[in-house]
Order: C-alpha cells, then structure tokens, then sequence
C-alpha cells in the first residue's frame, strides 16, 4: 500500500512538472477568415504600436485596402476573439468621471503611460473631453492637442 501511494505521489508531480513545460497554443489568427467573411477589398495589417480598447492590435488598411474594410475587419476579429473566448480585455475601457474638481477622472483599460497620466492631469476639462475622443478612437493624449 505504502509503494502505491508513493507511485501515485510520483505520477502526480510527474504530471505537474511535464504540464509546466508545454507550451500554450498561440492565439488563432483570424485575419484571412475575416478578409473572406467581410468581403473586404485589398490587403490589412495589424498595428505593431495601436491597441484597441478590447485589447487586441488595431487592424490598418494596407496595400488597397481602405478605413471601411479596416473597421469591418476589426469587428469581425473582436466577434471572433469573443466567441472563442479569447478577448484581452472583454471588460473593454471604462468612461472617465467627473471629479469634485470639475475635471475628468484618467480614463480605464487604456494603454497609458505615466507622462499620459500626467498630462492628462494638466488638461482642462474641454481638452480631456477632446482627449478621451481620440483614446476611444485609438488615437493618443497628445495627438489630440494638435490642431486639425
């Protein structure tokens, strides 16, 4: 009996050990299924530097594509992440407050460094609203303070 639960013990922290060393399946890339599903027209690729507010890379327009097939093709990946199961962040950015102060609490589930904090911080309440415009539509803190 004793021999037996030693065995098992060994198998168990065999299991344990031989579970950490496999790799994860990568993430499933939907990009040619959504191209043929969406009907898209031309080529797209996905932004090495943007990040969508579900957490998963921005899909830009490339050779002959255009912004119509970008933002077909980016709803079809996040339908697709959600059905899988796979969405970074299905919880999506969470909408700044409005402060005792009269400004805008620093918006949630962006991907915002320390200096964005910062100034974000320093806007007044109109360039904060301008601001989490652009956030929302991928842009950046700072490009909304150049001029049109």
């Amino acid at each position: 009996m004793v021999v037996l639960k030693t065995s098992f013990v060994a198998m168990v922290l065999g299991g344990v050990v031989l579970a950490g060393c496999v790799k994860p399946e990568p993430p499933k890339d939907y990009m040619l299924a959504c191209l043929h599903e969406t009907g898209a027209k031309g080529s797209y690729v996905r932004s090495v530097d943007q990040v969508g507010p579900n957490g998963l890379p921005v899909i830009l327009p490339a050779a002959g594509g255009n912004a119509r097939g970008a933002v077909l093709m980016n709803a079809c990946v996040e339908q697709h992440n959600k059905d899988a199961g796979t969405l970074p962040n299905p919880a999506g950015p969470s909408a700044p407050k409005m402060m005792s102060n009269g400004k805008l609490s620093v918006p949630q589930g962006y991907d915002l460094s320390p200096e964005d904090v910062t100034l974000w911080k320093s806007l007044t309440l109109q360039q904060q609203k301008r601001a989490y415009e652009f956030l929302k539509s991928g842009s950046t803190i700072q490009s909304s303070l150049l001029e049109d």
